[in-house]
Order: structure tokens, then sequence, then C-alpha cells
């Protein structure tokens, strides 16, 4: 089964990799490349790659983690120095949500210390370093 252009053009609005959406339907994420490509959609300008996003990673609602940086931030595990929460985000066990959109990293970065602020004054994120 593929997605449909309407859900394709979601996932893209949603920041997914192509490697996610492909995890969804099980194909390859060279389909999805064919599939984008197919629909004649332009996933940078869906993706909005020119901003900067805070993101919150959670697990059965509860904020684990804060982050911010560019579009395929949120999902990229590769890069995690925590290997609990890189085990986590490789399981698929982790929910992701965009807060928060910028045009400059220094506005995200704002945003992003003061979320780590609120959710560690509530025993949350534990993922992040405390940030004083």
């Amino acid at each position: 089964m593929f997605p449909s252009k309407e859900s394709l053009e979601q996932y893209l609005k949603e920041k997914m990799t192509n490697e996610d959406i492909a995890k969804i339907y099980g194909l390859s994420f060279q389909k999805v490349i064919g599939l984008i490509k197919k629909y004649q959609l332009d996933p940078n300008e869906l993706r909005q790659t020119d901003q900067y996003i805070v993101y919150l990673h959670r697990e059965n609602g509860e904020v684990v983690y804060v982050g911010s940086g560019v579009w395929y931030r949120m999902r990229r595990y590769t890069n995690r120095r925590n290997v609990e929460h890189r085990n986590m985000m490789q399981s698929g066990n982790l929910e992701y949500e965009i807060v928060a959109e910028y045009a400059e990293r220094r506005d995200a970065l704002i945003h992003e210390q003061r979320l780590i602020h609120y959710y560690k004054s509530k025993n949350l994120a534990r993922f992040n370093k405390y940030i004083a």
C-alpha cells in the first residue's frame, strides 16, 4: 500500500524523513522519493527546511526531551549521546511534536532553553541537561 498524495503532503509538513514515511508503509525510502516525484511535490517547501524548529520527544505523553535545530534533527537518532534516548528513538517508542518554528536559530535556542527550564522544574525532560 502506498501513501496518497494528501497523506504524503501531510507527512512532509510534519517534517517526517523519507525513511520514517517508508517504515509506515513498509516501503523503501527510494520508493517514497519516487512517489514525491510522481505527485510533483516539493519536499523542501512542504517541510519548510529554511526554518529552525523547537520540538519535544514524548514517551507515553510525558516529555522526555526538548530540542531545537533544523527540520530533520527531531527524528535523527545517530547523533544522540544518551544511549537510552537513542534506543527509544530507534525502536519507535517516542512521539514527536513540533512546538514552534523560527526563521532565526537564536530565537529557536532561546525558546528551547525556556522549555528545558520549565520541564526540568516539573521533573521531566530527563534526557536534557539542566540549564541554569
